[in-house]
Parts: structure tokens; sequence; C-alpha cells
């Protein structure tokens, strides 16, 4: 998701491995602009690369520090992906939310 400055498009791509050259270059050293980073962007100095791999089923789970408990709050939903924001506005009910008591844990 996202677009790069230069025009290119998405932040996250399945490729073969002769073509990691060709998207790492269209990347780095350019502003990948997302929901999450605002109009301005964010500037890419790295990639990570992974093998990939053959999922049975796609789950979505961060930790993430909320504003209102100022605290951890579990964020999961079995519907997995990377557009976790599409879903919270089309289907909120599909997405748990667990604030965690920093002194008592869970």
């Amino acid at each position: 998701l996202g677009t790069f400055t230069n025009g290119f498009q998405g932040g996250v791509h399945v490729i073969k491995s002769e073509e990691t050259k060709e998207y790492a270059t269209k990347m780095l050293g350019q502003t990948l602009v997302t929901k999450q980073s605002g109009p301005a962007g964010k500037p890419v100095n790295t990639v990570l690369i992974a093998k990939k791999m053959q999922l049975a089923r796609e789950f979505y789970f961060s930790i993430l520090m909320d504003r209102e408990s100022q605290g951890p709050l579990l964020v999961a939903c079995s519907e997995g992906g990377t557009s976790i924001e599409d879903l919270a506005e089309s289907n909120p009910e599909k997405i748990i939310k667990v604030p965690v008591n920093i002194k008592t844990g869970l």
C-alpha cells in the first residue's frame, strides 16, 4: 500500500528473486506516502527482503501504545493483511482490541 513520490506503487511486493534489485532501486532513497505517514511521507532507507511462504491463513496482530489508556493495546483480527485501516472502517466489529493494564497485566 502507498505510493512513492517517484510514482512507484506500493511498499509491499511479492516478487521473484531476480526482480529484487529492480524493486529495491525504485524504493531506496525515495519517499513513501501512506495512510500512516500522512501526505509528507517517510524516506525509505532500507528494505526488508524475506522468502515467500505458503500461508494456510493470515492474521493481524499488533501491540500499540494507546493514548486513551496510556498503556499497551493488543489489536488482533482473523482477517490478516496489510490494510487494517480499511477493515477498521468497513467492519470494525472484526477487530479485537484489548487494553493491557501495566500494573496488573492482562
